[in-house]
Parts: C-alpha cells; structure tokens; sequence
C-alpha cells in the first residue's frame, strides 16, 4: 500500500507522531467550527416579549385625543378653573409618550422624559394682544447690531421638526388662552393648510419666500375661558378647522368632603345653581369652577384656606360677573357676606374670628 494515496492514512500517522490521540491538529488561524462550538439553543437568553401596548385613554384625555384624530386641532373651552390648561397639557403629555415610546405618561423613566425634553416634542405658548404672525410663523426681529433679521416662529420651527422625525412621532403645541390673540392675524395663511385633509400641501411663505407645509403628525391643542369671549365670536374660518372639548365644574372631586360644617360638593353645586339663574344670560359661561378649590392634585380641607378663597379669588369673580350689580351678587352669595346697601362685602367675616359665620 502506497501512504500517498490514502491521505486520510497520512493524517492519522502525523497525528500519532505529534502524539496526538486522534483528529487532525487544526492549523494556526483555521476558522472555528462556530456550530459546533455555539451553546446549546436552550442556553441562549430568550427574547423577552415586547411589552402590552398602554391602556386605552379616558376620560377629557380620551376625548381630545378622539377629536385631535378627526381634525388635528382642538380647543379646551368653559368657564374658569374647570382645568382647561391641566387637560391640555395631560392630553399632550399622553399622545407624545404613546407615540415615541408606546407607553404611559406615568410608565416614561428619566432617559425618555429628557429625549422627550431635548426633542421639543411639546411646546407651549400664551397668545394675548401683543402676540403676531411673526411669533407663530415667521418675521423680523432686531439683532444686539440694530439690523433686522428673518427669523422662524415656534410653529414654523415646530413643524421643520416634526417633517425631519422619519419616525412620524407626534409634536404637540399648546396654545394657552387662545382666543386672547388676533387669530386671522397671527394664523396668517397657515388656516389654508391646517385642516387634515391639507396636511403636507405646500403654500409659500409672503416674507421668506420658503415653501411651507404642516405635517400630519402635528397636533395643536387650545384653551379658552369663555367667561372672557364666547367661542361664537371666533373667527369662523378658524373655528371649522377645530374640534371643541367643553370642560365644566366637576364637584364630584368633593364628593364626601367637608370643611368643618361646610360640605364643599354641595356648596359648590349650589352658587353656580345661584350664578344659573341671577347671573344673565352669559350665566353658563360664568359659573366657578372647581380648580379654584383644589390645592395641587387635592381638594383643599381648611377652612382658614377657604376663607382666602372665597374672599380673594371668588368674590372678586363674581363682582365682576355682576358688573357691579349688589342686588344680583347678594341673590348668589347671601346678605350675610354682600352689604348691599352699603354697596360692599363684609370683609371682616373673613378675619379668623369670624369663620364661624361662613358656615
């Protein structure tokens, strides 16, 4: 038998030379069997499974979310301290936390609030009479050198962020007291392409000349106190292009609870009942809501915090609500407080030694 013609033979004699029990020695740099060397299918970590999408919303948050589906902008309006501007920014918080992370406001951890914060992915804003088409999209502001510079307004900047994100992540803006700016004024040409089904459509911009278009993954939410302009006084382009959410005072948060002898649900219930029906015909719009009476998250227990309550935000809402009217402010708050005669409230039964008598 000839060894060069059965290498396996050859193999196997270096093998036994090299005192090796059998197997060729594998060469310096031969690539690794990696199957056979690879752990067992069962000692590999499993992937664990992603986790459940978040419950579903409920609530004032599920209702603009409903309406910011349908329209892409939405207005929280109602009487004060019904938690307009809380809802507002909770709806917000919501959407942008399910949309970049597909979880609960409450599920995020410090990595993603701080990505949320570095991404802008909320921005809120208050519109008053000073406030103009060159803060929302576009115009000229004055440089530390006395020239004038082109510079972009929060929507614009808004929008260049949310058409860059090619995830399509929702960006949120908040545009508190809403109906307290010139909105034909300061929407310019953006009420042409802001309704949903213009979404992406393109206008040009008169003072940059730069086209322009507001994505589909915008989303705008207003407040409006309507004890200061009803809705119907809105421009009526401006107001088909928005979803309303009414808020109004919700007194089952006191349910249960008493300040001293002072049960606060029915308290509560019974002035707007009194404001219903002295008040005018505005009356509805001009109720007292229930923010004024919670401290944080909580309702307010003290009666010395009460007093202050009613003594500094109330009654002064009220005088308002009145123009002035003593016979209609005695009718909603009781001879007790209201001199009317004398054309004055009787501030000393809010000194500490009077509480007694508020009861």
């Amino acid at each position: 038998m000839q060894l060069h013609k059965h290498p396996l033979n050859l193999i196997e004699l270096e093998a036994r030379l090299l005192g090796q029990s059998g197997g060729a020695r594998p060469r310096a740099g031969a690539p690794r069997d990696v199957a056979s060397s690879a752990p067992p299918v069962s000692a590999v970590a499993a992937k664990p499974p992603p986790p459940p999408p978040p419950p579903p919303l409920e609530g004032v948050t599920a209702r603009v979310e409903n309406v910011l589906s349908r329209k892409r902008q939405a207005i929280l309006y109602g009487p004060p301290g019904t938690g307009k501007t809380h809802w507002a920014s909770a709806a917000a918080r919501e959407i942008v936390a399910r949309g970049w992370f597909q979880k609960q406001d409450a599920a995020l951890d410090g990595r993603e609030r701080e990505e949320l914060a570095k991404g802008l992915a909320i921005e809120l804003i208050s519109f008053h009479p000073a406030y103009g088409y060159e803060d929302f999209l576009e115009g000229y502001r004055p440089t530390s050198q006395g020239a004038f510079e082109l510079r972009d307004g929060v929507m614009k900047r808004l929008c260049a962020r949310a058409a860059a994100d090619g995830s399509k992540r929702p960006y949120v803006l908040i545009i508190d007291e809403i109906n307290r700016g010139d909105l034909p004024r300061i929407f310019g040409e953006l009420l042409t392409v802001i309704e949903r089904d213009k979404r992406g459509r393109t206008i040009t911009l008169p003072l940059s000349g730069a086209a322009f278009a507001v994505p589909d993954n915008v989303f705008v939410i207003g407040t409006m106190n309507t004890a200061d302009r009803s809705i119907a006084l809105l421009d009526a382009a401006l107001r088909r292009r928005f979803g309303f959410v009414e808020l109004l005072p919700d007194t089952s948060l006191f349910r249960g609870i008493k300040i001293d002898k002072i049960p606060l649900e029915a308290w509560l219930d019974a002035l707007n009942e009194k404001i219903l029906a002295h008040a005018g015909r505005d009356a509805r719009n001009l109720r007292v809501g229930h923010a004024y009476f919670m401290q944080g998250a909580a309702p307010i227990r003290e009666l010395g915090r009460f007093a202050e309550i009613l003594r500094d935000d109330v009654i002064p809402l009220l005088e308002e609500v009145c123009y002035e009217d003593f016979d209609a402010l005695e009718r909603i708050l009781g001879g007790r407080i209201v001199q009317r005669t004398k054309k004055r409230i009787d501030a000393e039964l809010f000194e500490p030694e009077r509480y007694d008598a508020l009861q």
